[in-house]
């Protein structure tokens, strides 16, 4: 069995080793991945440039900064991408199969812990690092569950190497913000046991032959739990292979749209703007030597007059203005479509989040094509894949901790992932209670309410069911309907 100190070195290397692989994935989300091949360019093309009065005076100097006085696009595609599948990817509680009393007490505990919000976060940071942590334990003084989302840069779990291959240790670490020194929570089963990083190295005092500088901090608290009570969130998950980034998967498409936007504003700048020319232009000469133009700080000779294209230009005799044929950006344009049209390729979004093919006429049926793919790829990583097998865990984790003899099956309440179509939403509904279907089940797998709002529609119908039946036990409201063809509302 592992020693305390042996835990602590192992998922402190696993911690060092996910923080490494989701650092370049967290510049890209965050829209802070610059491009070092248009970097050198853009501090090339625009290192600063001088404004020269008509004269050829120097009235002012624009320089640039580090990079360049015109920042270097960047198109924020990655955040895209992960925020188009994280607001899809959404849950609505947590329920236990034919246990009601069960089910309250989750729901309890996942608005208590602020889940209806943070899963968000854990769903977005698994996305962007390839996973993230859902961590369950008893609040300070009370019996109720607590649980925190904790990301791959500072927590890492070890898993049991058979069925059903539960997490049997995890290490989180942080730096206090009042000393500067790191510490740690190691959980094992039935024992939480805090750590920090000491100034010295120590030797394992459970005689393994290790050593560190991390060491036990305090009393261990016994949990009372027969595991560790933390999932793993990890939307791309294989058996034998680390989970992936969604963002590892397209970087080469990121990258290649944020090319071609920064030779975009090339090509605008040098090219699709007309280029005007003068000839027979006098250029000021060199006081101190006539030979000479008169150079700028750039060392270019200086004009006496504005080339900009807001400005009107005069010229003496014998000058002439003329302009060259501008060049067009449809080639960019169209390579611009094509990388966006790869990218939908490979994350399966619908046309909207990159303005591909979008129509003012796109019907309800054509927008629910549209994101036909995307909706499978999401229920293939939540309500059918690894995120759901996560939170069915973690909800069990929960009961462990409230209500230990509850023996039900946790079942995550996925939202769904299609566009919402409220006349095909009403058609559907009218149609599956007519033929028999109830009710409450209708309201709850077609509509998505919420439980509170099922109950009061569900007794305002049959409120209302009660009185039609009422009515038409009526005998004058039968004779009026069926003989007189009245309508039974204008006897109300």
């Amino acid at each position: 069995m592992p020693t305390i100190m042996q835990w602590t070195r192992r998922l402190l290397t696993q911690i060092e080793k996910q923080a490494a692989y989701a650092a370049p994935f967290e510049r890209r989300y965050a829209n802070e991945h610059i491009l070092q091949f248009l970097a050198r360019e853009y501090a090339e093309v625009y290192p600063g440039f001088v404004i020269a009065s008509a004269d050829g005076r120097v009235t002012e100097t624009i320089t640039g900064s580090m990079f360049s006085a015109l920042d270097v696009p960047r198109t924020g595609t990655a955040a895209v991408v992960v925020g188009a599948l994280t607001e899809r990817l959404l849950l609505g509680g947590l329920d236990v199969v034919d246990d009601p009393a069960a089910t309250k007490i989750l729901q309890a505990a996942w608005e208590a812990s602020d889940l209806d919000v943070m899963h968000q976060e854990g769903n977005r940071e698994a996305l962007i690092c390839g996973r993230s942590f859902a961590s369950a334990a008893r609040e300070r003084g009370g019996p109720r569950a607590v649980v925190g989302i904790e990301h791959a840069s500072q927590a890492a779990v070890h898993r049991t190497q058979a069925p059903p291959y539960d997490v049997d240790a995890y290490l989180k670490v942080w730096v206090d913000e009042w000393t500067g020194k790191r510490r740690g929570l190691l959980r094992l089963p039935g024992l939480d046991v805090p750590l920090r990083e000491d100034d010295e190295t120590h030797t394992d005092p459970q005689e393994s032959g290790e050593a560190s500088r991390w060491i036990i901090d305090g009393a261990s608290q016994a949990t009372g739990l027969a595991g560790v009570p933390v999932v793993e969130l990890a939307p791309h998950s294989r058996l034998l292979k680390e989970p992936t980034s969604e963002i590892d998967r397209i970087t080469t498409s990121v990258d290649i749209i944020d090319l071609i936007e920064g030779l975009l504003v090339f090509a605008g700048h040098f090219g699709a703007v007309p280029i005007r020319y003068a000839e027979g232009f006098e250029v000021p000469r060199d006081p101190k030597d006539p030979s000479k133009p008169l150079l700028g700080p750039d060392g270019k000779p200086m004009i006496g007059f504005n080339p900009r294209a807001d400005h009107m230009w005069f010229g003496g005799k014998g000058v002439k203005f003329g302009q060259l044929e501008p060049a067009g950006l449809a080639s960019f344009v169209t390579w611009a479509d094509h990388a966006a049209g790869v990218l939908r390729r490979q994350t399966k979004l619908p046309s909207a989040y990159f303005s591909l093919d979008l129509k003012s006429h796109m019907s309800a049926e054509l927008l629910k094509t549209d994101e036909a793919p995307m909706v499978r790829r999401v229920n293939g990583m939540g309500r059918m894949g690894s995120l759901n097998q996560a939170y069915r865990r973690l909800g069990r984790h929960i009961l462990d901790i409230e209500a230990p003899g509850t023996k039900g099956r946790v079942a995550p309440r996925w939202v769904d992932p299609e566009t919402r179509i409220e006349s095909q939403q009403v058609d559907q509904m009218t149609k599956l209670v007519g033929t028999g279907m109830g009710v409450r089940v209708v309201a709850e797998q077609v509509l998505g309410w919420e439980p509170a709002v099922i109950e009061k529609a569900v007794e305002e119908f049959e409120t209302t069911r009660r009185q039609r039946l009422a009515e038409e036990q009526d005998p004058l409201e039968r004779l009026s309907r069926d003989f007189l063809g009245d309508d039974p509302a204008l006897f109300g």
